[in-house]
């Protein structure tokens, strides 16, 4: 992956954790595996990122959100989430369409 998409991806990921907070929608596993689906996903689908750097994006995104709960994951579990969020083809654009219109 460039420097340009890891940033792009790191920026949507910031951009989903202040529209969290500021809907005070729990910032839980559970929404932010959902939200990281759906944007993997959207990625591939606009060509933003290849299907070799589908793991690596997820992976930039569950390590965006271990720092946001204090590093609590382990690296193990890093990897799993990472599969598990590529593993799904889904897209909830309900969950997208707040950080695009940022």
């Amino acid at each position: 992956m460039t420097l340009q998409q890891n940033e792009m991806i790191v920026q949507d990921f910031e951009k989903y954790m202040r529209d969290t907070l500021q809907r005070n929608i729990p910032f839980t596993l559970e929404n932010f595996t959902a939200f990281a689906t759906s944007l993997i996903n959207f990625y591939g689908g606009s060509n933003l990122i290849s299907t070799s750097e589908r793991r690596e994006a997820a992976l930039v995104l569950v390590r965006s959100f271990n720092a946001g709960v204090g590093n609590r994951i382990t690296q193990e579990d890093l990897g799993q989430i990472a599969d598990l969020i590529i593993s799904d083809s889904t897209i909830d654009y309900s969950l997208l369409n707040p950080i695009f219109s940022l």
